[in-house]
């Protein structure tokens, strides 16, 4: 099974921890390539997903950059 993850959503979670994709990419043991692919909204494996999942809940958020960084607009546009 493979699923799709909001690009814009998970640029700006991780903006607001100081992550890179490949800060991402090393911490959750996935290619690049991978993590390339979910930030382009492409779909990867489910196994990805949870080890980029793992990552975030690991690694909380800033306070300070997320008052700094507004958050992505939620609802239709």
């Amino acid at each position: 099974m493979s699923v799709r993850f909001d690009p814009v959503l998970l640029s700006y979670e991780l903006a607001i921890r100081a992550l890179s994709a490949f800060d991402l990419a090393k911490r959750a043991h996935l290619s690049p390539a991978t993590v390339s692919a979910a930030l382009a909204g492409r779909r990867i494996a489910e196994a990805s997903a949870r080890e980029i999942e793992k990552v975030l809940k690991a690694v909380p958020p800033s306070e300070i950059l997320k008052r700094l960084i507004p958050p992505p607009p939620t609802g239709p546009a």
